[in-house]
This record gives structure tokens, sequence and C-alpha cells, in this order.
């Protein structure tokens, strides 16, 4: 059946382009993976930039929002301690519902660009 010269060429053939395919898929994972760990590692750089600068600025607010107070209310300690109270509720707040505002979304990110397909006309 496969002992003809013709079925043979064939074979080899049909062998090199599987291996010609097999070479192209490597390739292929490659720069996906690379493209994907380009997208997570740019991700988490701006949000690490953003969470600092935010952090920053979030910090001068607070300071002022507590001198105010202070000067309204009479008492400097008065105006830091409901600050603190203040940021006390919203670290509770912040732990309860950690899951659905933290891991749930990067779940999501994640997921999506990982296990989503491309469209193939691209």
């Amino acid at each position: 059946m496969f002992s003809g010269k013709k079925h043979i060429e064939s074979i080899g053939k049909l062998f090199l382009e599987f291996k010609n395919y097999l070479e192209l898929q490597k390739e292929f994972i490659k720069l996906d993976a690379t493209e994907k760990l380009t997208v997570i590692l740019s991700a988490t750089l701006i949000t690490l930039v953003i969470l600092i600068l935010g952090s920053i600025t979030l910090l001068f607010l607070i300071f002022a929002l507590a001198y105010y107070l202070g000067d309204a209310l009479g008492s400097l300690s008065l105006g830091f301690a409901l600050i603190t109270a203040f940021l006390l509720l919203a670290t509770i707040v912040f732990y309860l519902n950690r899951n659905r505002m933290i891991v749930q979304p990067i779940a999501r990110f994640v997921t999506k660009l990982i296990l989503t397909k491309e469209d193939e006309s691209e």
C-alpha cells in the first residue's frame, strides 16, 4: 500500500510540513506569551505608579483636611482623630469588600487576557 516511491515521497513531504507547522506553532506560542506578559507587566507598573502618586496626594489631602478640621473645631488633635476614625472605617469597609474590589477584577483581567481567543481575521 505505502511501498510506492510516490507514497514515500508524499509521506516525507507530509512529515516536513508537519515539522514546519510545529515550528510555527512554537514561535506563535512564544510571541503570544510575550505579548500577554508585556500587557500584564505594563498594567502592573501603571497601577503601581498610580498607587504611589495617589497615595502621596491622598496623604497631603488628609493632612490638609485634618488641619482644617482642627482649626474649625478649635482642637488640632480632634481634627486628626476624626480623620483617623474615617480612615479606620474606610479600611474596615475595604477589607470586608476586598474580594469584590481586588480579587475579582484581577481574576477577570487575567482570564480575559489569557483565555480569550483573538479574531482569526487579524
